[in-house]
């Protein structure tokens, strides 16, 4: 596993790219962790203002973030059968088996997990880095792009890469009651359908009408806003700018300073200018909802494009795009953001996606407050965390996590007044509209190890939906983040009961 840092350890991997010496800009995946990248909405274990403390699950660790790998092909011609036929399927996941069969064979002679089983007439894949699985959990690009997979039940992660990949990209994170449309994985890569605990599926095929361009992502998946009707708006020619990241917060982990090239987004598309304590000096990081079905087209010089949760450690690379190539940007997760970087100057074109319909104006703002978690028993020796949150009254709302030994803390504003951020079962339909910054909100039982976690960045909202045991829920950001603002509706503070 990594070293984990913070009261956060094990958040997944995503981030500002930095600077390789003698290289340009690359993903920063600073550990290979074993650990998964992260969605919208997602169970963890063992960290977070709810808890800290490295993610010992072992979901996804030797799925995602591996140490690059090589020596191991599928069987040839694997990937070279013609177009097969996804065929509508439901049911309940399947523990899959891993068998080493070959080599490299990285995480050991045998692994388990829940997965989604393909139909026989998807041509599923079943080798993967030496592994046979068993059953195939390796849906081909050809079958994969277009259809729709659907969590009844439970939750589960959607990846994609190739079969030989050292890592697979995650897509989403689905949801009981949520879908995901794919789209945009490239000729040789496959899907697959990932988790720690049995779910409940089904999958719809590619409509008919369903026609992708050869290699190029269709429709925007649906965590991006509905295009309106009518022609989209036209491309934008951009330039780079030498950009600043200067350490105003916490953790800063590239130093106190670090310059490079970044494309900086329109203001109206909402950029966000904040990543693991630095500013950036201008907007650079585009979220999902405005970066889903854009189309980036690069007309001098070369840059890569990241994805990624403005609070993880590194973010993976999309694409590296040099001049005369396009990339359309599709399968950011809510909460994740866009950012196209390079060592040297280059010019794009950006046409994004049409804003959605505004709605209803926002209720009333509030502003989060700065915050400081504090060992609050004798049997907790560790250092403050640090953060924002939202606060309610002292009534409605506790102070302290209830979390046990090293874990336990207590809530204080920046003056040390105490704070009450970890809301009570009342929190359960609250509307949380994301209006400035980057916001997480933790559902979870009150003093367990165990969470989910959902990320907002402006223009997106969620409603809270605790399952039971989940008795609780608090609004949040990332470490070192400088704030942020949200609107709330059906959100009522309720005295808590004793």
């Amino acid at each position: 596993m990594a070293n984990c840092h913070g009261r956060r350890n094990t958040r997944s991997l995503a981030a500002l790219a930095i600077r390789g010496t003698g290289t340009r800009y690359r993903d920063c995946n600073l550990a290979g962790a074993m650990s998964g990248s992260q969605g919208s909405t997602r169970e963890k274990t063992s960290r977070t203002r709810a808890g800290r403390g490295c993610d010992t699950s072992k979901a996804f660790r030797w799925l995602c973030g591996i140490a690059a790998l090589s020596g191991c092909q599928p069987p040839a011609g694997e990937l070279d059968a013609p177009a097969t036929r996804l065929s509508e399927a439901a049911g309940e996941s399947t523990m899959t088996t891993w068998t080493c069969t070959g080599s490299p064979c990285p995480w050991g002679d045998l692994l388990s997990n829940h997965a989604l089983p393909w139909s026989a007439s998807a041509s599923p894949v079943a080798a993967r880095l030496g592994y046979t699985a068993s059953p195939a959990v390796y849906l081909p690009a050809a079958s994969a792009n277009g259809a729709t997979v659907s969590i009844d039940a439970g939750s589960a992660g959607v990846y994609a890469g190739e079969p030989s990949g050292s890592s697979h990209r995650q897509l989403a994170v689905v949801p009981a009651g949520a879908s995901y449309q794919v789209s945009g994985l490239a000729d040789g890569e496959v899907l697959s359908v990932q988790s720690d605990a049995v779910f409940d599926y089904h999958v719809t095929p590619p409509p008919p009408s369903y026609t992708p361009d050869a290699g190029v992502p269709d429709a925007p998946t649906p965590d991006a806003p509905a295009p309106d009707a009518g022609t989209p708006d036209a491309a934008q020619p951009l330039t780079s700018h030498a950009v600043t990241w200067t350490c105003t917060g916490a953790p800063c982990p590239w130093g106190d300073s670090l310059t490079g090239d970044a494309a900086v987004w329109p203001s109206d598309a909402a950029p966000i200018t904040t990543r693991l304590g630095y500013t950036v000096s201008a907007g650079i990081y585009l979220p999902a909802a405005s970066a889903n079905g854009a189309t980036l087209s690069i007309d001098t010089g070369e840059a890569s494009a990241y994805a990624g949760p403005p609070g993880a450690a590194s973010h993976r690379l999309l694409a590296t795009l040099t001049a005369g190539q396009t990339l359309q940007v599709a399968g950011l997760a809510d909460g994740e953001v866009l950012s196209v970087q390079a060592d040297d100057a280059f010019t794009l074109h950006a046409t994004l996606p049409p804003p959605g319909d505004p709605g209803d104006p926002p209720g009333e703002v509030i502003a989060s407050k700065q915050a400081r978690w504090r060992c609050n028993i004798a049997a907790c020796q560790g250092d403050d965390w640090t953060g924002a949150v939202i606060p309610w009254p002292s009534w409605a709302a506790y102070q302290s996590n209830a979390r046990a030994g090293d874990q336990s803390r207590s809530v204080f504003s920046t003056d040390g007044a105490p704070l009450y951020p970890y809301m009570g079962p009342w929190a359960q339909g609250c509307k949380v509209t994301a209006e400035s910054g980057t916001v997480l909100i933790i559902e979870w039982q009150r003093g367990t190890n165990t969470w989910r976690e959902t990320w907002l960045t402006p223009r997106q909202s969620y409603v809270i939906h605790l399952t039971p045991p989940e008795n609780g829920a608090m609004i949040e950001t990332y470490d070192g983040s400088p704030g942020f603002s949200v609107s709330l509706e059906n959100c009522t503070p309720r005295p808590l009961q004793p």
